[in-house]
């Protein structure tokens, strides 16, 4: 990688990623389908290890935090910016950008990040 590509990288990561610690699972609002567990979250997005999703396909997720945060069920829009198979049986990272999230879920957001992750 070079020094251009680098910086470029940088810029589109202006929110430090946080690996998580515990086994925490995400879900389809809609469909109630679960997606996956949290590998690393970060202000402006996830990383989940589970099923194939679509690129670009537009999803409300929820991650059901209730043994570590205190609070409802986190709740946002996301977007799925890539996914990629992981290994022979068949599991896939899948890497969602949050689009919409209120504040008052940033905040349970931010107190999970806190209790649940390594930088």
């Amino acid at each position: 990688m070079n020094h251009d590509e680098s910086e470029d990288q940088e810029s589109r990561r202006k929110f430090k990623r946080k690996y998580t610690l515990f086994k925490i699972p995400v879900y389809d609002a809609e469909t109630k389908r679960f997606l996956g567990l949290v590998q690393d979250l970060s202000e402006k997005g996830v990383q989940l290890l589970g099923v194939n999703m679509d690129v670009n396909s537009k999803k409300t997720l929820i991650i059901h935090a209730n043994d570590y945060v205190k609070g409802s069920p986190i709740s946002f829009e996301a977007v799925c910016r890539w996914v990629r198979k992981e290994d022979p049986q068949g599991y896939y990272i899948s890497g969602f950008e949050i689009t919409y999230m209120p504040e008052d879920t940033r905040r349970n957001l931010m107190s999970l990040m806190e209790y649940v992750t390594l930088e």
